[in-house]
């Protein structure tokens, strides 16, 4: 399994599409889709649910055969598993940033000052928003016992469990978040 695989299979895990709507849906070009969808079928990930009868050639309808794949690490080609781990976050963390960029006060100047856990701290001088501000950010360390990083991990838990299934509905606008925690590990 690779990423342009698992973005092949993407539309399907939400549905049942044609190779032109699972197209647009994946932002993939309709013929490299239809490679992966090949490879997708015989691997037994996607079936045809439906065939559309037209002029000419009918149809096909696809969709996932789950709700979710488990992938053994060892079925996983080397570098791969790196690829999915750096990718996934490296595009949530793009989308984060530029979210903040669009949406900050950022037009000031920058800051450089001491950081309380050592080294340099560099961020951008901004007003401080006022509380109902929808734009929050903070990134360094933090020292804490193995209690209080558990419990900061159970309330990163509750709030993705709060905040994070919640559905598209009207009145609602889509927010990036990223949030989590790991000991800290120098290079």
């Amino acid at each position: 399994m690779s990423l342009k695989a698992t973005k092949a299979l993407s539309p399907f895990l939400h549905g049942e599409h044609t190779l032109g709507s699972a197209a647009r849906q994946a932002r993939m070009a309709a013929s490299t889709l239809a490679y992966w969808v090949d490879r997708l079928v015989r691997a037994g990930l996607v079936e045809v649910c439906e065939v559309r009868p037209r002029a000419g050639k009918p149809i096909p309808v696809y969709r996932a055969t789950a709700e979710e794949f488990i992938i053994p690490l060892d079925a996983i080609p080397p570098g791969a598993r790196e690829q999915f781990l750096h990718g996934g976050r490296r595009q949530a963390f793009d989308s984060f940033v530029r979210s903040v960029e669009s949406s900050a006060e950022i037009d000031r100047g920058l800051y450089v000052r001491r950081d309380p856990g050592g080294g340099v701290a560099i961020g951008f001088d901004e007003p401080v928003p006022a509380p109902e501000t929808p734009v929050a950010e903070w990134w360094g360390t933090a020292h804490l016992t193995p209690a209080d990083a558990a419990e900061l991990r159970r309330r990163i838990d509750a709030l993705v469990e709060e905040f994070g299934s919640r559905p598209k509905a009207k009145g609602t606008r889509r927010y990036a978040m990223v949030m989590g925690i790991a000991p800290h590990h120098e290079r």
